[in-house]
């Protein structure tokens, strides 16, 4: 495959999750008590203080992944930590099913997905696509990558 296809490949791929990641957030933070209780149902928490403080922050870090991966900005930090996201989400979600639980995702703010295998695969394809982005080299059409061949650039000329 050659490098642009590359390039433009991981690009889609590192827009497309950020698309995710603000869609996902959008739903939670307007209904943080909704999204609380989701998490309730899922039977990790011991803690009610700390299942606020995960109800009301995690929606706001999905939404600044999402912005920071749809600009392009900080990707390689960035998509490590949707990567990591994506696993925790993965790991919930087969731990409830192991457990028997039939419950709602809460993936994208929803009262009405009951996990099961169409959002283990979404979530699944979402991991890998975050894992390409992350283990690529951060493609020319990011703000970062601009930046970067723009440095390069004033380099060369001074040089």
């Amino acid at each position: 495959m050659n490098q642009r296809w590359h390039s433009q490949l991981i690009c889609f791929g590192r827009f497309m999750l950020g698309l995710v990641f603000l869609y996902a957030s959008v739903g939670k933070i307007l209904d943080p008590k909704g999204f609380a209780e989701n998490l309730i149902a899922y039977r990790i928490f011991d803690s009610p203080q700390m299942l606020k403080y995960v109800a009301v922050t995690l929606p706001w870090i999905e939404w600044f992944c999402g912005i920071l991966l749809v600009l392009g900005a900080f990707v390689r930090s960035v998509s490590s930590l949707t990567t990591v996201l994506l696993f925790v989400f993965l790991a919930g979600m087969v731990s409830a099913l192991w457990r028997g639980l039939e419950i709602h995702c809460g993936c994208f703010g929803s009262q009405h997905e009951t996990i099961g295998a169409l959002s283990l695969l979404r979530d699944g394809f979402f991991f890998l696509v975050s894992l390409v982005v992350f283990l690529s080299p951060v493609d020319p059409y990011s703000l970062q990558g601009f930046l970067n061949n723009r440095r390069m650039r004033l380099v060369d000329s001074s040089s």
